[in-house]
């Protein structure tokens, strides 16, 4: 009844070409349309990540508590379509969602949420010492080639990492 429910949403607000649509759909993996995958703390920045994409039109964001794998945690599963619609599955901890290139009046690069106890896969680009976290984003958002960061407040285990 619930994937019904969704599905009649889905056809009355979303397929409407042109139309903003806000809502995020939990426990919900739109199938298929895969373009890119990257990694994003949140389905909000996924779906920022979408809206910026120049061809993705749909979203899927991997919570941590989707999958029993933990490489699939935090995934954003950007989405085209020529028909601006996929269909929509039930998966527990997927969320799902639309670009916000139709809502000119939410769309900002900028986000200034902080992510506690999360440390974002890859490639450790730079590290220095910092007095707050703030500081540390501050850094971040100064450096073009910075698209996450991570504050510690303890020691980093290895060399590589400090």
């Amino acid at each position: 009844m619930i994937l019904l429910c969704q599905m009649v949403y889905f056809i009355l607000f979303a397929s409407v070409s042109g139309e903003c649509v806000t809502k995020l759909f939990k426990d919900t993996y739109f199938q298929g349309g895969d373009i890119t995958t990257v990694f994003t703390p949140s389905a909000k920045y996924c779906q920022l990540v979408c809206t910026h994409h120049p061809r993705c039109l749909l979203f899927t964001f991997m919570a941590e508590s989707s999958s029993e794998d933990p490489t699939k945690w935090f995934t954003c599963v950007l989405k085209d379509t020529v028909t601006e619609t996929l269909p929509m599955v039930t998966m527990s901890g997927a969320i799902s969602g639309y670009s916000s290139k139709q809502c000119p009046h939410q769309i900002s690069a900028c986000n200034k949420d902080l992510y506690e106890n999360l440390d974002m896969k890859g490639m450790n680009y730079k590290s220095s010492v910092a007095k707050s976290a703030q500081e540390c984003q501050q850094r971040c958002t100064n450096d073009i080639h910075c698209h996450f960061f991570t504050y510690a407040t303890w020691k980093f285990p290895s060399v590589q990492h400090r």
